[in-house]
């Protein structure tokens, strides 16, 4: 065993050097942005485009990278294995962050210890969403058309441990009809499996659906959250079909390694603050029905902390783990 009087010198000769680093960041050295979506989901196109702003803002190259699988959890162990000097960041939201460690044993990554808060960026309600070949118009009527089916229904989601799986789960145990779980690895690919039969009924966002709901492809029956949702003021909320309670939703943040120090959290904070305010992200986000989260570091590690302790009583309820 390394002696702690080792480790501390050890420490101690490396900070001078990771000072020198992060001065020079982003250098000629390209930073890279790990993003566990699918590429062309909401969540990657916003991070292609944070990516663009602090290209410019530092004069760097930033590379945003997909690394899909393992609902999330993929990419970000890649970070909590990286070195902390910034030039691995990573673009996340509440399923990999939060979620999928509830529910998936032996992930290699601890989210309160491995990471800091570098910024919050937006958040939006989840919607129940049904293929249009359902006769159901409300969600009654579709409680109802999935108890008259002894077989049960099928239940997409992206993937085991998402933030819409569990939406899902939580719903049909309080609705009271059976179902089977189909995962997909990512948000489109869901949505086009339930346009297309192949599953009954998801939760996901307008951001993956609208598109097809608006062609006719998908219809949504309601939406979580305390509020109807801003681009579809159509769909009631989940506590006004009779679900109360049900006010969950998604959010995504930017994380560094845990071991970034303040002032270098504080740079690309104000950075990514800068581009959540900007004219075009605005105009994005009011059309996806997304809420920006702008804020200090602290805000967004308080944010993600309180809405685990949401999510730990959620996951008691619904009984899901997965060794």
């Amino acid at each position: 065993m390394i002696p702690r009087r080792g480790i501390l010198a050890g420490l101690a000769l490396a900070a001078p050097a990771l000072a020198r680093a992060q001065e020079a960041w982003p250098g000629s050295r390209p930073v890279r942005l790990i993003q566990p979506s699918q590429a062309g989901s909401p969540a990657d196109v916003y991070a292609r485009l944070m990516a663009e702003h602090f290209s410019r803002a530092f004069g760097g190259t930033f590379v945003v990278e997909n690394r899909v699988g393992g609902t999330g959890t993929i990419g970000t162990a890649e970070v909590a294995r990286a070195a902390p000097d910034g030039w691995t960041l990573l673009f996340t939201s509440n399923t990999s962050h939060v979620v999928a460690p509830l529910v998936l044993r032996g992930l290699p990554y601890d989210p309160v210890k491995d990471f800091v808060a570098i910024a919050g960026l937006y958040h939006y309600p989840m919607l129940l969403i049904v293929n249009p070949r359902i006769p159901a118009r409300s969600t009654a009527e579709f409680v109802a058309w999935a108890k008259a089916r002894p077989q049960g229904v099928n239940m997409a989601s992206v993937g085991i441990g998402s933030v819409g799986h569990m939406m899902a789960e939580r719903f049909h145990l309080r609705a009271g009809f059976r179902r089977e779980h189909i995962p997909y690895r990512g948000g489109p690919s869901a949505v086009l499996a339930v346009s297309q039969g192949e599953s009954d009924y998801i939760f996901d966002n307008i951001g993956n659906s609208g598109a097809l709901m608006r062609e006719g492809r998908l219809r949504g029956l309601a939406a979580t959250g305390r509020t109807r949702p801003r681009p579809m003021p159509e769909v009631p909320t989940l506590a006004e079909e009779g679900f109360p309670g049900m006010n969950e939703d998604v959010w995504f943040g930017l994380w560094g390694h845990a071991g970034l120090p303040r002032g270098f959290v504080e740079r690309i904070n104000a950075e990514a603050n800068r581009w959540l305010r900007s004219p075009d992200t605005r105009r994005r986000m009011e059309e996806a029905g997304h809420d920006s989260l702008e804020g200090t570091p602290e805000a967004m590690q308080e944010y993600w902390l309180e809405d685990r302790r949401a999510w730990v009583a959620i996951v008691k309820e619904t009984g899901v783990t997965v060794e």
